[in-house]
């Protein structure tokens, strides 16, 4: 559905209320109550077969007796009659319906098949909820909800539209927001999703005019794809999407065979498709709401050099520890910068060569914080700057206030204030006025990193794509299923474009010295099972074999695997040994939500001890690929580190191009794929895959 579909919705001219009560104490009395106090200019249109008139408003017998389609009906029965209500609303001709009661799919069993009936009875018309508190229309001054949560007297209009999930969040969010003076533009709480969800919400929001910044809670993702769409739209217009996702905690979404599968967690992909579409996560539920207020007020961050302004020397140097500890630096002025900040306080005790630049000798002058300020942000040696709001200001908070909000008018930088006793009333007015505040140094550091490292989503954008230009499949896997084993999938890596190892495959320990004589080295000998995807852990896998010592070395790891229930019975692979090369790992998942992804890390046999991976999802462009390196622990000695030489990873970036492209080539078929360990050889040799896991669905 395109994001106009919505407007109705959200801009309403007439709103039907479906089991309107002239109680405004009821849940059906005050959605009348709430447009006429906040001011809807609209047609409202009870329908109440038992009341002529509600709060002076004529009311309606039914729905067919409404003098129009309504742009907006808020269905205000119980469950059990919505359904009803919802048909005739749709073939009215309304233009979306909320659906604020429960009792529908989240109560499971007969809520379920109750929802899908709604859905059904609600055709080509779009439906919000069930089991929603509702929207507010922040910048045209319409509630849509019979939920006091949002209904909070000391409103602010501003640049922020909040989106979640779940009802009771979206009045915490609207609370916390009015607390702190963060102006909003639009909230909307998606219930059970039915119909409208949270794609179609941001999607919308994109267009918005009066929308800056999108914070989202959100539990899960019901339409990925679409999700994805309207992240683009959001970037495309220059707008900020922050999500808090709940799930953290969870050790993971299912259990797998492979490595990967251990390793990829469900939240952890969900971290990689936030940065894929250029959303910033927050780690905090609090982030939720200050890392937007900075977003929308402050302009973006060029560097990491920030100067504080302080009547307080403690929390002066809180601040910059926190910050410090996030990566930013505090420099002391330059020789300019000092002379500029001598000049506006002459004392003898002042030091206008450090940063904090401490004004506590000035008392609360407003004039000299003012200059100072300015002097701080004129300079090309800072990136933002920071005043702090100490003790003294609390009895006397327009002599701190004042002279931030007049510097705002025409600073350029970011200007984020921290303070540091409890003073409510001045994080109000300071963001109230445009000025991001914060009463905790973390908070600071937070909205200052999300300035900084907002980027552009960049899949696809540019490098080859890992669904581009797909070799067809062998035909020896066209119809296979289950496990490979080692070599086989092996063959299949080869296929596209992966060298592997070189190894000989022989049917008895018998042949094994010959084969081992024939590579001229130390070997390593496997045993060679497609049921048996971890050999290490029954010491299927032996290394350093000479030649001479290899047929007893497969009479042993045959002996061990059958204490494991793994006969020897598809021989025994004998590959060379390499010792001159990285370890890493190329992994494939499928996540339940979100669908394939690729996993990259350190590998070898303790790769998930280590956990130095991270995820992309697919398909993955080799700008995603060689983004995720960055991210690696094992990406400083690839680059070569103390001694060692430089790894070759343009290899690598074209290998974990080819193995994406094979897991986009088998679709849905595949269910597990590994590469454990993929050797990356010195710059310009290449790379060689020594192990592989490949799992079919049947």
């Amino acid at each position: 559905m395109a994001a106009t579909d919505l407007e109705r919705l959200f801009r309403p001219r007439s709103v039907a209320l479906i089991g309107a009560s002239s109680d405004p104490a009821k849940i059906g009395g005050r959605p009348l109550h709430f447009l006429a106090k906040h001011g809807f200019k609209g047609d409202i249109w009870p329908v109440n077969p038992r009341a002529e008139e509600i709060g002076g408003v004529p009311c309606f017998r039914d729905i067919e007796s409404l003098p129009g389609a309504p742009d907006v009906a808020m269905v205000l029965v119980g469950p059990t009659q919505a359904e009803a209500s919802i048909r005739a609303l749709a073939a009215r001709g309304t233009g979306a319906a909320m659906v604020l009661a429960g009792g529908f799919a989240e109560s499971g069993g007969d809520g379920i098949a109750r929802q899908e009936s709604l859905v059904r009875a609600a055709g080509d018309m779009r439906l919000l909820g069930p089991n929603t508190i509702g929207l507010l229309n922040m910048t045209d001054g319409i509630t849509l909800s019979a939920s006091g949560a949002l209904d909070v007297e000391n409103r602010f209009t501003g640049g922020v539209a909040v989106v979640s999930q779940s009802g009771g969040i979206l009045g915490s969010l609207m609370s916390r927001a009015s607390t702190q003076g963060i102006g909003l533009s639009q909230l909307i709480a998606t219930g059970n999703e039915a119909d409208i969800d949270v794609a179609d919400a941001v999607a919308y929001l994109a267009q918005d005019n009066g929308t800056r910044v999108i914070a989202l809670y959100l539990e899960t993702i019901r339409k990925p794809a679409l999700f994805r769409q309207a992240a683009a739209a959001v970037a495309e217009v220059g707008k900020k999407l922050v999500i808090y996702k709940v799930g953290r905690s969870e050790a993971g979404a299912r259990s797998a065979a492979s490595h990967t599968g251990a390793l990829a967690g469900e939240d952890r992909v969900f971290d990689a498709f936030f940065r894929q579409i250029g959303a910033i996560r927050a780690d905090r539920y609090t982030d939720l709401i200050d890392i937007p207020a900075a977003l929308a007020a402050a302009p973006g961050l060029a560097g990491n050099r920030i100067a504080i302004v302080t009547h307080t020397g403690g929390a002066a140097g809180l601040v910059a520890d926190i910050c410090g500890g996030a990566d930013f630096e505090t420099p002391a002025p330059g020789a300019e910068t000092t002379r500029r900040l001598a000049a506006i306080l002459q004392d003898d005790g002042f030091a206008p060569d450090r940063n904090p630049v401490d004004l506590t000798l000035a008392g609360l002058d407003p004039e000299v914080t003012y200059q100072a300020i300015m002097a701080l942000a004129e300079s090309d040696e800072y990136d933002a700057i920071i005043p702090v709001v100490g003790s003294s200001s609390v009895g006397r908070p327009h002599l701190v206030v004042d002279p931030v909000i007049r510097a705002m008018k025409t600073v350029t930088k970011p200007l984020i204030v921290y303070t540091s006793p409890s003073a409510p009333g001045i994080v109000t007015r300071l963001n109230a006025a445009g000025v991001p505040t914060f009463d905790t140094p973390e908070a600071c550091a937070t909205a200052l990193s999300a300035l900084r490292h907002v980027s552009p989503p960049h899949s696809g954008a540019s490098g080859a794509s890992s669904g581009a230009d797909t070799p067809d499949i062998p035909a020896p896997f066209h119809d296979r299923t289950g496990s490979l084993n080692e070599v086989e999938a092996k063959h299949l890596f080869a296929a596209f474009g992966i060298d592997i190892v070189h190894e000989i495959v022989v049917s008895t320990p018998e042949e094994a010295e010959a084969a081992a004589t024939e590579m001229g080295a130390p070997v390593v000998i496997k045993i060679l099972a497609a049921d048996l995807l971890h050999k290490t852990e029954v010491g299927g896998v032996r290394l350093n074999v000479q030649p001479e010592d290899a047929e007893q070395a497969c009479v042993e790891i045959a002996a061990a695997a059958l204490t494991a229930g793994v006969t020897a019975q598809e021989g025994f692979l004998i590959q060379e040994l390499i010792t001159d090369a990285a370890e890493v790992i190329v992994g494939f998942r499928r996540d339940p939500v979100l669908g394939p992804a690729l996993l990259l890390g350190a590998g070898g046999t303790l790769a998930e001890i280590y956990e130095d991976f991270d995820i992309c999802l697919l398909p993955a462009t080799s700008t995603d690929i060689s983004e995720l390196l960055k991210r690696l622990k094992i990406t400083t000695a690839l680059k070569g580190y103390r001694g060692y030489p430089p790894a070759d990873i343009d290899a690598l970036v074209d290998a974990v191009i080819g193995f994406s492209r094979m897991c986009m080539a088998l679709g849905d078929r595949l269910e597990d794929a590994e590469i454990n360990p993929l050797f990356v050889r010195p710059d310009g040799q290449g790379v060689a895959a020594a192990d592989g896991i490949v799992v079919f669905g049947s």
